[in-house]
């Protein structure tokens, strides 16, 4: 076949380059002596370790380097068998003229390398005693697309140190590892390496497997952080999506807690099996499992193992049973500090589990999709997974229901302990969440989950109007993690309030009205669901400049200053004098991005410990 070039794009990035970058110029799969390196080419130019050189077209690899091999952002790779990777490297994408604020966010523009054969992707392992490092970051692996990929990794067969940072890995099939299979046992009578794992910021979706449709080890050689993992499915009775084969050695599980065999972070959801089958010496920590057709399988005999803080609730959902949690007969693993069902237990003695007697968990239609108002769902815990267009990850998001007085009865918000004294026996919080906010420390507390809940400072919205149009601009992705109280709610918090604008009746979120650099130009109307709509009075030409505050579910509870503050700016000119268009935190035609780098975005401000 004819090998289709890249063409001139990559070629023309020499400004990008650094020692030891390799780029692939065509996605074909091929390996023949010509002027255009595939991605199996450049494989096996860094595995056969040639210098300077170059190989069948592929060049860029300097001695004593790391090498990197780049991939064109958005663009298919294509692959008829696996390819084996026996020397070190960085597999990454590259993007082109995007840097600063116009770079999209890491994951959302991978490069594809998709399986067109039946077979794996990738076969790590160069056979030596010591482990080599592979990192892979922002590719997307496509499987075969049939019932069996290959017998053992779908994807990826692993028997090296391999990481994994916003990739996502979707399609393999496999008798064990769907995705990903581990190997995790030494090489060689005198070698006591095995490989390992590190999986951050990744998405596995809708792969399967007898065992460990995730993830299969040997032993449990992994770290999870900051991940995602849907529609996964292990058909295995009582089998497990990640799972470990056998325990790790005495000697491994001695150093249990400071161990890095931990999934910590990260989000389950619509997953058939159960998630994982702990082991000792295996910690869970900050996790939200939601939705899955099961929960969390525990077997750790020696009480080396832990789940805490975390969110394990509707396995399976709608819910119809408690299938959230199973012991094996002899587990002693710790349970610590989550929010779950009967069938978890209630767990530590002196830092509990709160078992919810609940049954309205998510405020929409489904597991994913829009999350009701707190009018439209009053009680649900949790909004439906939702990723922005923006965003390689999604979340579910916590919601602080208008039925707590306090911040205290919430059953996810502030229930952690973020800071411990050295006697402590507690499983702190991790750090940051799943986003990589940082948990609250301003009384040592942190939430319960994957997620943080967050309130930002301030933020800048707005629109460029043609004389006659009505602006309509929706500010919930700058409530943070809030909702806006309903507006029969304001009456009961007018003691906190401000007088209403313009003498008006309350609307959502308690909305008030304050012009900043002009007089009042129009109308300004919102309801719960975020959705402001401005309608100008009059024909003016210029600007309206002014900022909204608005009380959420989180503010609400500030002893003195409930509001949360958005900077608004509409400019209305006659027709033809300028293009209509929306704008959210930059752009406009009166110097809107520049107003927005003065405001700048000062940080992360949090009310949720200062409850009135």
């Amino acid at each position: 076949m004819l090998k289709r070039s890249i063409g001139i794009g990559m070629l023309c990035v020499a400004g990008h380059a650094y020692s030891g970058e390799i780029k692939v110029t065509t996605i074909e799969d091929v390996s023949k002596d010509d002027t255009e390196c595939s991605l199996r080419e450049a494989i096996e130019y860094v595995n056969k370790d040639f210098v300077d050189s170059g190989y069948q077209g592929c060049v860029g690899r300097i001695k004593d380097t790391d090498s990197s091999i780049l991939l064109e952002s958005k663009l298919t790779y294509k692959l008829n068998t696996h390819i084996k990777i026996s020397a070190q490297l960085n597999l990454r994408t590259l993007y082109n003229d995007t840097t600063g604020f116009d770079k999209p966010a890491a994951g959302i523009n991978n490069a594809m390398i998709k399986m067109l054969g039946k077979d794996n992707i990738f076969v790590i392992d160069d056979t030596k005693k010591e482990l080599i490092s592979i990192k892979m970051t922002e590719v997307t692996l496509q499987g075969c697309n049939q019932s069996v990929c290959a017998d053992q990794g779908g994807l990826i067969y692993n028997n090296e140190f391999l990481t994994l940072e916003y990739v996502k890995l979707s399609g393999g099939s496999a008798r064990q590892g769907g995705a990903i299979y581990n190997f995790a046992v030494p090489v060689g009578q005198d070698a006591k390496e095995r490989s390992f794992v590190n999986i951050k910021y990744s998405l596995f979706e809708k792969n399967t497997a007898a065992e460990g449709a995730i993830l299969y080890s040997q032993v449990p050689q992994f770290r999870i952080s900051n991940s995602v993992f849907r529609e996964n499915e292990t058909t295995v009775v009582r089998g497990a999506n990640i799972y470990s084969a056998a325990s790790l050695d005495d000697a491994a599980i001695a150093v249990f807690p400071l161990m890095t065999h931990k999934i910590v972070n990260s989000t389950f959801y619509k997953n058939k099996g159960f998630i994982i089958n702990v082991r000792d010496g295996i910690g869970l920590n900050n996790l939200t499992v939601v939705g899955n057709s099961a929960g969390i399988q525990f077997n750790a005999p020696l009480k080396k193992a832990y789940l805490a803080n975390s969110i394990v609730l509707g396995n399976p959902y709608p819910m119809t049973e408690d299938n959230n949690c199973y012991f094996k007969a002899d587990d002693k693993s710790f349970l610590q500090n989550n929010l779950v069902v009967n069938s978890c237990t209630s767990g530590d003695g002196n830092f509990p589990n709160n078992i919810w007697q609940g049954t309205e968990l998510i405020a929409g239609n489904d597991l994913e999709g829009k999350c009701k108002t707190l009018t439209e769902d009053p009680n649900a815990l949790l909004c439906p997974y939702v990723q922005s267009d923006t965003a390689f990850l999604g979340y579910f998001r916590p919601r602080i229901l208008m039925s707590y007085k306090t911040l205290f009865e919430s059953l996810i918000i502030n229930k952690g302990k973020l800071q411990l004294d050295s006697t402590a026996k507690i499983v702190a919080c991790e750090t940051s969440d799943q986003r990589d906010n940082i948990r609250d420390d301003d009384q040592h507390t942190c939430d319960r989950g994957a997620i943080e809940i967050i309130v930002p400072n301030t933020s800048l919205v707005g629109q460029d109007l043609i004389l006659g149009d009505v602006a309509k601009i929706n500010i919930a992705d700058k409530l943070g993690d809030s909702d806006l109280i309903p507006k029969e709610e304001c009456e009961a918090l007018k003691d906190k309030l401000d007088e209403k604008a313009f003498g008006e009746s309350w609307q959502a979120g308690c909305m008030q009205v304050i012009q900043v650099k002009t007089p009042s130009k129009g109308k300004l109307t919102i309801d719960e669901a975020g959705n402001l709509v401005y309608t100008p009075q009059g024909s003016w030409a210029g600007a309206d400049i002014f900022k909204i505050r608005l009380v959420t579910s989180t503010t609400r509870f500030h002893k003195t200053n409930p509001y949360l503050e958005i900077n608004v700016q509409i400019v209305q000119q006659p027709k033809n004098d300028m293009e209509s268009s929306k704008v959210s935190t930059s752009g406009g035609s009166f110097g809107f991005f520049s107003l927005f780098t003065i405001l700048g975005l000062v940080g992360l401000r949090r009310y949720k410990n200062k409850q009135g």
